[in-house]
């Protein structure tokens, strides 16, 4: 097992499980239950986590896409409550582990006052260990186990990084966004692009992202950019670019209130995305298409406008 730099090693852990891929409601829920554990008990909260969603190697043509990189991960169980963040490289070796060895290590790794895991988490060889032997081994070693029942939307969905997915990959911002519990984001270099869209008044920050990274259904969105410490009002196309097509999927955003001349390029830029304006279409030509793109900013800044009006107590 890896880990980083631990706090006061003396001090017992509370050990929160899952694979926190998202950091969504359900997540932030578990953590906050094992924080007022740990600040009841005098204890550490460590969240426990794999390197690697388990399909990547067990069956990687069955992996899903990641809701969030290792480093946004890292700053959302952070800002969740996680004092310490263990990573476990998941490996075949890690698969073939059984769930009793699983537990022994954990145990054996530090005095551990209360584990916290989802009721659908399972762990250990062929996914064996789940919340029952949690409980049963808590029992049998003096460790408090609580299980986080299922977090749901006001519907009664619940919320998993599964269905998250889905209503990306369904254009579904809106129902993503609010199961996550922020907006979605996408993350990466800014680098250059063929510049077309600069000869049209448009400049546009051309985000480099992960080929593991799960984007949305092709699209225009409203959403904030941020690059540093500045942030502004963004269209963000993401797709082929069906009218000058470059052949390849590109995330795109444009800061409507940035101005001509800001130079973003080698920088790490952030995308995040509130609104879908509309799916890609193919236009006739690039006029027509820079016709549209004054009609998406009219939306979006009406959007943002009711945004921020609605935001005014």
């Amino acid at each position: 097992m890896t880990s980083q730099l631990w706090k006061d090693p003396s001090s017992p852990r509370v050990i929160a499980l899952g694979t926190f891929d998202g950091v969504h409601r359900g997540h932030q829920e578990l953590i906050r239950q094992g924080k007022w554990i740990a600040e009841n008990t005098g204890s550490v909260l460590r969240v426990c986590t794999f390197d690697c969603h388990p399909m990547e190697i067990l069956c990687p043509e069955r992996a899903p896409k990641h809701l969030t990189d290792p480093g946004e991960q890292m700053r959302r169980l952070k800002a969740a409550g996680a004092e310490e963040i263990q990573v476990i490289p998941f490996t075949r070796e890690t698969a073939e582990t059984e769930p009793e060895a699983f537990l022994k290590t954990l145990r054996e790794g530090c005095g551990i006052s209360a584990l916290v895991a989802g009721w659908n988490y399972t762990f250990g060889r062929m996914g064996r260990g789940n919340a029952e032997m949690l409980e049963m081994d808590g029992r049998v070693h003096g460790i408090r186990t609580v299980i986080v029942p299922p977090v749901t939307t006001e519907a009664g969905t619940v919320i998993s990084s599964t269905e998250i997915r889905e209503r990306l990959m369904a254009g579904d911002i809106a129902q993503a966004n609010a199961m996550l519990g922020y907006p979605y984001t996408i993350t990466g270099p800014v680098v250059h692009g063929v510049h077309r869209a600069t000869g049209m008044g448009s400049p546009t920050a051309n985000i480099r992202c992960s080929e593991k990274k799960q984007l949305p259904a092709y699209g225009v969105y409203a959403g904030i950019l941020t690059c540093g410490a500045e942030s502004w009002h963004a269209l963000i196309n993401i797709g082929i670019q069906p009218t000058m097509p470059s052949g390849e999927v590109k995330v795109e955003a444009w800061a409507m209130n940035m101005g001509q001349g800001k130079d973003l390029y080698g920088q790490e830029a952030e995308a995040a995305l509130l609104f879908r304006l509309r799916p890609e279409i193919r236009f006739p030509d690039p006029e027509a298409l820079k016709r549209q793109i004054a009609k998406d900013r009219e939306e979006a800044e009406a959007l943002f406008a009711n945004r921020m009006a609605c935001c005014v107590p």
